[in-house]
């Protein structure tokens, strides 16, 4: 059995990350090829600190907070995302990557719930959705055991290097207070 990574956190991005990013993302790459568009061979570092800035302008305009997930020696995991709604009647969404050597250790689904509570601890926030490829099975399974709830297939919501793909959509309902 894999160990679990006990302790870990969410904490904005920043440019000393790009050196530990470019790296995971290259030894992560048979993992997120299939998934994620923005990842492709000998990625670099200037593509990293590009990505670091954006995420910076996107806190700025509050339109997203993307995180680094560190462990407790501040080792970069992955990274997490919580996109605002824009407009009324629009979800509130997550989303992350775990590099290679961190996956099956809890990482995603601890991440998951860490961009749970955040998104939750805005009042105005009712709904949390997550997107996953329909086969993409590892990522669909930390959104359930993360309690969400399969809701419906959409074709097109994602669109992949081959193309636009059915996407699995999962709710998280903010939790009722007892």
């Amino acid at each position: 059995m894999t160990p679990m990574i006990s302790t870990l956190r969410l904490r904005p991005f920043d440019l000393h990350d790009i050196e530990a990013f470019t790296e995971a993302v290259n030894d992560s790459l048979d993992t997120l090829l299939p998934w994620m568009s923005w990842a492709h061979q000998d990625y670099q570092p200037h593509e990293a600190e590009s990505w670091i800035r954006f995420t910076h302008l996107q806190r700025a305009l509050k339109e997203a907070e993307e995180f680094a997930i560190v462990d407790a020696e501040n080792r970069l995991l992955g990274g997490a995302g919580f996109r605002f709604a824009k407009k009324p009647g629009e979800f509130c969404a997550l989303g992350y990557w775990v590099r290679r050597d961190a996956q099956c250790q809890g990482v995603a689904t601890q991440a998951v719930k860490l961009l749970l509570d955040f998104g939750f601890a805005r009042p105005d926030v009712q709904t949390i959705e997550l997107l996953a490829v329909e086969n993409n099975y590892a990522s669909r399974r930390v959104a359930e055991k993360s309690g969400g709830r399969f809701i419906d297939y959409r074709y097109g919501v994602i669109i992949l290097d081959s193309g636009p793909v059915n996407a699995a959509i999962y709710h998280f309902q903010r939790p009722c207070l007892q």
